[in-house]
């Protein structure tokens, strides 16, 4: 039973996720936690008694439970799916910390959302609620540009820094995508310099194949070229569906600006970024 996580701001971009996310588990038993986030201070009841607060905040959250529930309608009919069951949450606290609380209380597996996809890494992180959910929470984060319809996976580029190899447990969300769709797994590694590779590097190559053994995989390194723009190029030769990477909450923007897969990442602006957390992985 796959525990999907669906916050939810009631917009066309949140509403456009969570139609990905119902196709993309169409065939897999799995339950939709919609999930609306308040700001924390609204619930400060202990500050702010009075009955006029007391009813503001009762309205508020009476208004999302309501609006909650008839999203959760227009999904069971827009699907129609005996697999899926949903429920609601509601939660006054920064989106962040609603976020993980959720994750922690009902061990999801997955968090999606939608994201603005305009043109970038930059654009999809820097002052996002992903930028903080991949700073804050553990779980895999899967980012579905704005107007992305859902397409069937055959292609998955994953983004290799030959830091260490991969556990098993970690990469299950990625297993289960690239099983249901028997995609091929394509990792990438983009050398700033040509003697780069080392025997260190081979090894973990070995043992990434050792992990991936069974799904079809296929290596490249990439020159001459900065990670942007290699990357960029990368997803739109190789026709890309799902791009992955892998990043840690310790400096995660120094990361992602820095000497690693994400640095400066410009991506095709319809491929959906799944992100594991390296903690997960090692």
């Amino acid at each position: 039973m796959e525990k999907v996580l669906l916050p939810t701001d009631f917009s066309d971009n949140a509403w456009n996720a969570i139609t990905y996310a119902s196709q993309l588990f169409k065939d897999i038993e799995c339950t939709f936690y919609l999930l609306h986030v308040l700001p924390p201070t609204l619930g400060s009841r202990k500050t702010l008694a009075s009955r006029t607060t007391e009813e503001m905040l009762s309205s508020a959250e009476t208004d999302a439970a309501k609006k909650l529930e008839e999203l959760a309608g227009e999904i069971a009919s827009l699907t129609n799916n005996n697999k899926h069951k949903i429920e609601t949450v509601t939660r006054f606290d920064l989106f962040s910390d609603a976020v993980e609380d959720v994750v922690k209380d009902k061990k999801i597996d997955i968090v999606v959302l939608g994201s603005h996809g305009a043109g970038g890494i930059r654009d999809l992180f820097l002052g996002s609620n992903t930028s903080n959910l991949i700073g804050n929470v553990k779980c895999p984060i899967l980012a579905v540009p704005k107007d992305l319809e859902f397409q069937e996976i055959d292609e998955i580029g994953f983004a290799l820094d030959y830091e260490f190899a991969y556990r098993k447990e970690g990469l299950a969300p990625l297993f289960r995508i690239a099983e249901k769709f028997k995609a091929g797994i394509r990792f990438y590694h983009v050398m700033e310099k040509r003697d780069e590779w080392t025997g260190e590097k081979e090894k973990i190559k070995k043992e990434i194949e050792k992990a991936f053994e069974g799904f079809d995989i296929s290596f490249f390194l990439l020159t001459d070229a900065p990670l942007d723009v290699a990357t960029r190029l990368f997803v739109e030769s190789r026709e890309i569906d799902l791009l992955c990477m892998a990043a840690e909450k310790r400096n995660f923007m120094d990361s992602l600006l820095g000497k690693s897969p994400v640095k400066n990442m410009s991506y095709h602006s319809t491929t959906p970024l799944l992100v594991l957390h390296k903690d997960t992985l090692k």
